[in-house]
């Protein structure tokens, strides 16, 4: 991690609210969902190793993930995967056990991301009842290249709907 980026992600880390859930729970639900189909088809990886932040990581751009602005840059749709993914997690950290989605993202688009790599830094701010707000900060190389806030809610359906085992058992840890 870079100096700037170092520094963005303790700020982060100042105003984000711990996941209610220890090293060893964080580490598993990390596991667990990299391993996930998503996760393997975009090429990203999370990493929960602190407690408030939620670090998205495309570690390798490849030509697939590029087409921004007809240039070599990260397309925006991927970056709005990542996002999601960065945010989602960290909203859903929030409540363990329990199914959640990402229901509002709203993103600012600040400049290409066209570095090798790119890093997402995703916190919650609040937890409500059904609710959490999150915000995030990508990076490529140590340029903050967009920023993004949300909302994660509880969903409404413990079960699939096509009646098979639920889908944490599937593809992912409970809360995604």
């Amino acid at each position: 991690m870079q100096t700037r980026e170092r520094l963005a992600f303790e700020a982060l880390k100042l105003r984000g609210r711990p996941a209610p859930l220890d090293e060893a729970q964080r580490r598993d639900w990390q596991d667990r969902f990299n391993r996930g189909p998503a996760m393997q088809a975009f090429g990203l990886h999370i990493d929960l190793e602190d407690s408030q932040v939620v670090r998205t990581d495309l570690a390798a751009i490849e030509d697939r993930h590029r087409g921004g602005l007809g240039t070599a840059a990260v397309n925006g749709a991927v970056l709005a995967a990542i996002f999601d993914c960065a945010l989602g997690v960290a909203g859903g950290l929030q409540f363990p056990g329990r199914r959640s989605g990402t229901c509002e993202l709203s993103i600012k688009f600040l400049r290409p991301a066209a570095g090798p790599s790119v890093s997402a830094y995703a916190i919650t701010l609040k937890k409500a009842t059904q609710l959490a707000f999150v915000e995030s900060e990508l990076y490529s190389g140590s340029r903050l290249c967009a920023v993004a806030s949300g909302i994660v809610s509880l969903a409404n359906s413990p079960v699939a709907v096509d009646g098979q085992a639920d889908r944490a058992e599937r593809f992912g840890p409970p809360g995604v």
